[in-house]
């Protein structure tokens, strides 16, 4: 009897370390699963508490996904780079592409924001290598970074 007593206390101490986390910040169950098995609980009794905690809706990929994703824009980065970035934390492609802004506007104003703050206007076919390369580097697509500099140039 004492080893189930200590298994349930094992496990309320396992839920109560996973919503310590949760409490902090959103997880995704890979990260968060990460974090739980590096403090040395098994892994049967994390992926029990991790569905536990996924039906009472304090772990929600989804919720993660949303908030990381305009964190990241906010940041200035695009979206193929944000795509890989929530990939590498275990999200889906469904989660990912139906949390990502389809629309482009979104895309070539962060590009402008960008260019205005990085970049001083230049014609200098020299520059705008530099400035698509940079722009590449932050996970946008050669379309969105053309059309952006086309209209930055235009501005100036």
């Amino acid at each position: 009897m004492p080893n189930s007593a200590n298994a349930i206390e094992i496990d309320n101490n396992l839920h109560q370390t996973a919503l310590d986390y949760l409490a902090r910040r959103e997880h995704t169950r890979l990260t968060l699963c990460k974090k739980l098995m590096q403090k040395g609980f098994l892994p049967q009794s994390v992926e029990a508490v991790l569905d536990v905690l996924i039906q009472q809706g304090f772990l929600n990929e989804s919720r993660f996904c949303e908030t990381f994703i305009q964190k990241r824009i906010r940041q200035g980065y695009g979206p193929l780079r944000i795509t890989t970035e929530c990939k590498q934390y275990g999200l889906s492609n469904d989660i990912i592409f139906s949390r990502l802004p389809q629309d482009e506007e979104v895309w070539l104003t962060a590009i402008q924001k960008i260019l205005h703050k990085k970049f001083q206007p230049n014609h200098q076919p020299k520059e705008q290598l530099r400035q698509m390369h940079y722009l590449q580097y932050r996970g946008f697509t050669l379309e969105q970074i053309k059309v952006s500099q086309k209209i930055y140039l235009q501005q100036k």
